[in-house]
């Protein structure tokens, strides 16, 4: 099985390099091969690549998914395509944002500003209607780092868990499309950089960082059955 990974960032800031092999570990197996496309470099796969690849993610990005970038507009019509083929897609934070725009939702500024830290995740009913999700509490626990969020869902989609500052956490659509805001991937150590980073760049005010941090000491993302749902979810619902 071929897998496609679309990179939203030029310094791996929301997706760091390291993240990316252990994301990328933890969802193999077997003869599985990965391919990245630096999409927001220009780079994207021709018509004729993209009939390798049984599976595409796209992964986080600082850039802002409702903007109108040539890449971003670009990414949102191969998304499109995608999507009236009925591709496997896994979509994570802005890649949450950007499948959510491309197929009719809403995406903008979180009216509650920065969300960074660990946060609690209240699934659906719905949610556990899908095969990829044996095994999942009713409340999981994961990392975020976001100021964009899906404001509306797109056509066909449903809500798959919502947060206490967060409406749309995850959706689905049918059986090839699964997006999550939060970030199955971070450990502690990349969302404490990312707040170190923000703060010392005055992106974050101190009383937030703060939170942020405090956040963190509320116990640990539920890493394992996260990365196991995203796995099981490529594997077509097969663990």
């Amino acid at each position: 099985m071929n897998k496609m990974l679309l990179q939203h960032e030029e310094t791996f800031e929301a997706l760091r390099a390291d993240e990316i092999v252990r994301f990328r570990a933890s969802v193999e197996k077997g003869k599985d091969t990965w391919d990245v496309y630096p999409v927001v470099e220009g780079i994207f796969p021709s018509d004729e690549d993209l009939e390798k690849y049984d599976g595409f993610v796209l992964t986080g990005s600082r850039h802002d998914a409702h903007a109108n970038e040539p890449w971003i507009l670009k990414l949102c019509e191969l998304l499109q395509s995608l999507h009236e083929k009925k591709s496997r897609m896994l979509g994570i934070c802005f890649g949450h944002q950007v499948m959510s725009r491309a197929f009719g939702g809403k995406t903008g500024r979180a009216e509650v500003g920065w969300e960074i830290g660990l946060r609690k995740v209240q699934l659906m009913d719905t949610m556990f209607t899908k095969p990829y999700a044996v095994g999942l509490p009713p409340v999981i626990k994961l990392y975020t780092v976001h100021r964009d969020q899906v404001q509306e869902l797109p056509l066909g989609g449903e809500l798959l868990g919502l947060s206490e500052r967060t409406g749309i956490e995850m959706f689905s659509i049918g059986d090839h499309v699964l997006a999550i805001q939060g970030h199955p991937e971070f450990t502690e150590d990349v969302v404490t950089d990312l707040i170190d980073s923000r703060l010392a760049s005055g992106i974050l005010k101190e009383e937030e960082a703060k939170m942020s941090r405090e956040s963190l000491k509320e116990g640990l993302p539920d890493r394992d059955l996260l990365q196991q749902m995203c796995k099981a979810f490529l594997k077509s619902g097969r663990l």
